[in-house]
């Protein structure tokens, strides 16, 4: 049974139809991404669904004893409360829970119903539910909950006691997807929620999100985001909705392919309808009359196949560029600090003709600040940096500050190039400005539309090497695979911060990370330097876990959901691996062995990390923590494969009966 469904619903904003006759349903377990391009209405739709719009004709229906929690883009609140009392908030159900427990605690030790076995097993009665839903709500792990939560999406310790007020705009936009994902709705419709997150943040809603038991329905341009949490797609294409299997990956190929069959379908049947019509001039008033009839009928009745319909795209390329020296840019011993905030100290890089860098690292990092320095917008504190021979650098800034508030877009490329009216509009009708588009003061632009003019005036630079800082904001998923092709096939060099991870896979040969006053370089894409980093982030938990098994040997004190997993590990070891069947095989009972071993280190590895997720002092250290709670979370993924696996070589190993399927 579906959780919501919308049926037949239709949206007019004035005169202009945005949906029409939209049929969808959201199922227990679906995790949908809706996709489409600017202006199409995904977040119409996903208002349309929350209830909190309006639509012309139609149904939307959410099924009994369900909640909807929904996340609205830029979404912000002043409240009064401290970051920590906000996200108390979210678990208002369950301290009403307590003070009726705590009331019938207080009837409990009356006398009275104490001398009644009646009344006292009536109030029992009522505790044992009230207990049971108060831990369902969270109330016994609120706590950890709350940390874990805020933590993990970039907020630490000292923000806890942080005044809502005095946050901003996209700190309360964490903020009020944290509170969201606490109070755990049944159905969670977001609307760009990566939107103010660093990547460690993005990685770790995306483990989240993964392991959400209920409903979801995202609207994000973050295409590996969507690759991670979804497992079907709605296209929002036509005012209408295609529903495809599977995540944004694989829609694009099923996509592509019904573009084609269509394509094929199209020409086909224009091939019959050219052959009918010509036949039916020829020979309506001729001595073929009847058949000429006949084949006119035949007409009337095809079911026309549409054209497939090509939606206006940008149109980006860089041309060919001054070629510069060897080496591009050289960075000799660079440090930056801002007060006693050291962002990094003595970078050392020397960035080759030819070479596209991608830098990577937490908001606030210091991935703008190198950007500004190797451009000459602001002085380092020690170091230099040097341009090669021949070098022309063109900079793309994520605040667009080249542009002039009250021109045009015809007046800012005017100001790069002397051409007549319709070269000017020619130029920027590649970048999708149309009509009267070009008109438009840069005021009243939509941030799309800024970046795409920046991105024109870029361009027209001529620019052999680029500095780029989030050049991919506010861009639908279609301007980015454009750009990604642009920077691909750019011949110059490359430095771009970018929290895309998908577009730094796509066009990095090279990976800067800047975190924590430090920095750290590696070669290859994002995807190699994430796997680097999980190799690394193993090796150490090993290492950790080797040295601290000795002090948890005893049992470390768990609370909240860590007590809860843990438990279910132990247990499950206790009933796993220790009978083996004596008729097994020396070589199947080698790898059951195997086996074993791999689940001691690995409940090695989670006994340590659970210590420190029960240590208080964790909590004082933001970066710290995320970390530790990601960990556990793929220590636990990693148990339930290997307990898995143990099974299936148990099974293997023996030779008689006992194991069932």
């Amino acid at each position: 049974m579906p959780v919501l469904e919308v049926g037949s619903v239709t949206k007019y904003y004035g005169s202009d139809m945005v949906l029409s006759e939209v049929n969808v349903s959201v199922e227990e377990r679906d995790h949908i991404g809706l996709v489409g391009r600017n202006g199409t209405g995904k977040t119409t739709l996903l208002r349309i669904m929350a209830g909190t719009l309006d639509y012309d004709s139609g149904s939307v229906t959410t099924a009994p004893g369900r909640a909807v929690g929904y996340l609205a883009q830029g979404l912000g609140y002043d409240s009064g409360n401290t970051l920590y009392e906000e996200m108390r908030g979210a678990f208002a159900r369950a301290f009403r829970i307590a003070d009726q427990m705590r009331e019938l605690e207080r009837q409990m030790a009356d006398p009275e119903v104490a001398g009644s076995e009646r009344l006292l097993d009536r109030v029992m009665q009522r505790y044992s539910r009230l207990s049971t839903e108060f831990e369902m709500c969270g109330g016994y792990d609120y706590d950890v909950r709350i940390k874990t939560t805020l933590f993990g999406l970039g907020f630490c310790q000292d923000d806890l006691g942080r005044v809502i007020d005095t946050l901003s705009g996209g700190q309360k936009v964490r903020v009020a997807l944290a509170r969201m994902l606490c109070s755990a709705p049944d159905v969670l419709l977001l609307d760009e929620p990566t939107n103010h997150l660093d990547v460690d943040a993005c990685e770790w809603l995306e483990g989240y999100l993964r392991s959400f038991a209920g409903a979801l329905v995202v609207v994000s341009h973050d295409r590996y985001f969507l690759d991670a949490t979804t497992n079907k797609t709605w296209d929002l294409d036509g005012r209408t909705i295609t529903e495809y299997p599977g995540n944004y990956t694989f829609f694009v190929a099923q996509k592509e392919l019904a573009r084609e069959r269509q394509a094929e379908e199209y020409e086909r049947q224009q091939e019959l309808i050219h052959r009918l019509e010509e036949y039916v001039r020829r020979y309506k008033a001729g001595n073929r009359t009847t058949m000429a009839q006949s084949r006119e009928k035949m007409l009337a009745r095809i079911q026309r196949v549409e054209k497939p319909r090509e939606s206006p795209s940008v149109k980006l390329g860089f041309g060919k560029s001054a070629r510069t020296g060897r080496l591009a840019v050289v960075i000799d011993r660079v440090s930056k600090a801002f007060g006693e905030r050291r962002l990094f100290d003595r970078v050392e890089l020397a960035v080759q003709r030819g070479e596209r860098l991608g830098i990577v690292g937490p908001n606030g990092s210091g991935k703008t600040t190198l950007l500004r320095i190797i451009a000459g917008d602001l002085a380092p504190d020690e170091g230099s940096v040097a341009l090669g021979e021949n070098v022309s650098v063109g900079v793309f800034w994520q605040d667009l500050r080249g542009l002039n508030e009250e021109s045009t877009a015809l007046d800012e490329v005017y100001t790069m190039r002397d051409w007549t009216l319709g070269e000017a509009r020619s130029w920027l009708a590649r970048f999708l400005f149309r009509g009267d588009d070009v008109f438009k003061r840069v005021s009243v632009l939509s941030g799309g539309e800024r970046n795409r003019l920046a991105l024109a005036k870029l361009i027209l630079s001529a620019p052999n090497v680029l500095l780029l800082d989030e050049p991919t904001n506010h861009l639908d998923i279609e301007s980015r695979h454009a750009l990604e092709q642009a920077v691909s096939g750019f011949d110059g060099t490359v430095m771009c911060a970018s929290h895309d991870r998908y577009f730094l896979d796509q066009v990095a040969t090279a990976i800067l990370e800047i975190a924590e006053g430090r920095w750290r370089l590696y070669d290859g894409n994002y995807s190699y330097y994430r796997e680097k980093k999980a190799a690394e982030a193993a090796e150490n938990a090993s290492v950790e876990a080797a040295s601290g098994t000795a002090a948890t040997s005893a049992g470390p004190s768990r609370v909240g959901a860590a007590r809860a997993s843990g438990s279910r590990a132990q247990n499950r070891a206790r009933t796993g691996p220790g009978n083996r069947p004596r008729e097994a095989s020396r070589e199947a009972m080698r790898e059951v062995g195997l086996i074993e071993a791999e689940i001691g280190q690995a409940e090695a590895r989670l006994a340590a990390v659970e210590a420190l997720l029960a240590s208080e002092d964790l909590y004082s250290d933001g970066e710290r923590a995320r970390e530790v709670v990601t960990e556990h979370r793929a220590i636990m993924e990693e148990l339930e494969k290997l307990y898995e696996a143990w099974e299936t070589a148990l099974c293997e190993a023996e030779t008689t009966g006992g194991c069932e399927d």
